[in-house]
């Protein structure tokens, strides 16, 4: 199941990058790792994919 706590972060961290926004956590250059497992824990929970490291395609 989807915690709420985890599924209201995960609304926040989406808030602050819409637009091209930025969270503190996102690297200088681009990219944010954090922004990265929102979308993974999004792909597993609606695909009911188990978590845990896995091969990027």
């Amino acid at each position: 199941m989807y915690p709420l706590e985890q599924w209201l972060s995960d609304r926040r961290t989406e808030r602050q990058h819409q637009n091209g926004g930025r969270c503190p956590d996102c690297a200088p250059r681009g990219g944010c790792l954090r922004l990265l497992a929102v979308v993974r824990r999004r792909i597993d929970h609606t695909t009911c994919i188990p978590s845990g490291p896995r091969r990027l395609l």
